[in-house]
């Protein structure tokens, strides 16, 4: 049953424009680039910085580490280690949001506990054929780098997969574009 006044559901992700000032026993703020999050260090509790690029001088603890491998090893080192009350905020891409978001609630936080905030345009597409994985920018058809059908990107995002949903364009010649390019070759 529905009503008029509830909100619809929609597949594709909501990002915080603002942080929650809500309390934490401590804060984990994962940025790609650090001189973008200056706002979110106004909020209440101990805070610790991970980044890729850029420092900022208000954080209490901050790490820059060499690559997003790096980052994302250090990040679950310390979400295992990390005491009751943690709150997560992440700041950057969509591929890199959802890698994040899956590590944090691997780690046991609930959704509650992390705040996602998108910068760029970069995200992540699922190719359904073939399942393979791709990062696109803000196209709406694309074809895919694993099998080569040409896709057409859906607005269903999975959570789960943290990719848009991509689905052969021409159903009744799935393979055609793949296989004309290996004639040609």
């Amino acid at each position: 049953m529905t009503s008029s006044s509830a909100e619809p559901l929609f597949s594709t992700p909501r990002y915080a424009a603002t942080a929650t000032p809500t309390p934490a026993s401590q804060r984990l703020l994962v940025a790609q680039d650090a001189s973008r999050a200056g706002g979110l260090l106004d909020q209440p509790g101990p805070m610790r910085l991970l980044t890729l690029h850029g420092e900022l001088a208000a954080a209490e603890q901050q790490e820059c580490l060499p690559s997003t491998e790096a980052l994302f090893l250090r990040l679950q080192m310390l979400l295992e280690q990390a005491p009751a009350g943690t709150r997560l905020q992440v700041l950057g891409d969509e591929a890199f949001l959802w890698h994040v978001c899956r590590l944090a609630r691997h780690a046991g936080l609930l959704a509650d506990e992390v705040e996602l905030f998108k910068l760029g345009e970069r995200r992540r597409l699922y190719c359904v054929h073939c399942s393979e994985m791709q990062d696109i920018g803000s196209e709406t058809e694309c074809s895919c780098r694993h099998c080569g059908v040409k896709l057409f990107v859906r607005e269903h995002f999975s959570q789960r997969l943290g990719a848009y949903m991509g689905v052969c364009l021409d159903p009744d010649r799935p393979y055609e574009q793949a296989q004309a390019g290996e004639r040609q070759a």
